[in-house]
């Protein structure tokens, strides 16, 4: 069984994240791409644009100073959308973060339009990168 176009889009877009390879994570965006990310954190917004998306990630890495493992455990598929369902892990400052959540992708002509992250305690993040 071949694996389907947008589980290949989503999971190398975990792939080019985890090794930190921002030219891989531009290509597979829109130019208008949109991340929706939950909270009331410093991080908690929503970012509009390749730039805004590429300076967001490269803070998320800057700020998990001993590692953050975004780590797909499954993923769901629709017309337009894929879901991954994964466990977040992260070490900053001596705190940790052990959650698991969802986030949803909206692929347009191949490439992530918007993303959507539900952490399942979206104030432990908050917590963690505060």
């Amino acid at each position: 069984m071949t694996e389907h176009s947008s589980i290949t889009v989503a999971s190398g877009f975990y792939d080019a994240l985890a090794k930190g390879d921002l030219d891989v994570l531009r290509d597979l965006l829109t130019d208008d791409v949109v991340f929706h990310v939950p909270g009331r954190g410093p991080m908690a917004r929503d970012y509009r644009g390749k730039e805004q998306v590429l300076g967001y990630l490269a803070r998320l890495a800057e700020a998990a100073t001993g590692g953050l493992r975004l780590e797909p455990q499954d993923y769901l598929v629709g017309a337009d959308r894929v879901a991954a369902v994964l466990s977040i892990r992260g070490e900053r400052d001596g705190r940790t973060l052990d959650d698991h959540g969802l986030q949803l992708f909206r692929l347009t002509g191949g490439k992530i339009s918007e993303r959507t992250s539900y952490p399942y305690d979206p104030y432990s993040v908050d917590d963690f990168f505060a």
